[in-house]
């Protein structure tokens, strides 16, 4: 199986596709701001050439503008399939952040219940046994800082703990 695969778990009584790794939940949070911000950007460079289409050349964009400033031939005109085009990407970029936001709140989500796991006032035993529920070994240790022996030695004392 792919480390890089998604698996439907439980976290935090929340039944969410968790990543196999904190490094992936990050660069999901990031790469989703980015592709956000990105959009965003895109989105206000249209409005604002949307906007600046109804004024003459060289007239600031504080200008009120009446028919007879706009009566003259000397900059073009863009067709209304071109303005049609362009309030359609308008929309699907506005869509595109609104999915983009919710995808971003699920991942926040699940690196607070990571976060919580890691740096919560729990002992290590106790933030092994929940975070073997969801990684390996190898990734358990990973995400507390510890070498792979100390999860499997804190993970045998939790069952000797369990078993007396």
């Amino acid at each position: 199986m792919n480390t890089k695969e998604f698996h439907k778990k439980n976290l935090g009584g929340i039944n969410i596709y968790t990543i196999e790794t904190y490094k992936d939940i990050q660069e999901l949070i990031n790469s989703g701001e980015i592709v956000r911000d990105n959009a965003l950007k895109s989105l206000l460079d249209i409005q604002e050439y949307l906007e600046g289409q109804g004024k003459p050349k060289g007239y600031s964009t504080g200008t009120s503008y009446v028919d007879a400033d706009t009566i003259h031939g000397s900059r073009g005109e863009s067709h209304a399939d071109t303005y049609q085009r362009l309030v359609n990407a308008a929309a699907s970029l506005n869509n595109m952040v609104i999915v983009q936001e919710k995808a971003l709140e699920r991942y926040y989500k699940i690196k607070e219940e990571v976060d919580k796991c890691l740096y919560g006032n729990m002992d290590i035993g106790t933030k092994v046994s929940i975070l073997r529920e969801q990684f390996t070994q190898e990734q358990v240790a990973e995400l507390i800082g510890k070498g792979i022996r100390t999860v499997q030695r804190i993970e045998k004392q939790n069952k000797i703990k369990n078993v007396v």
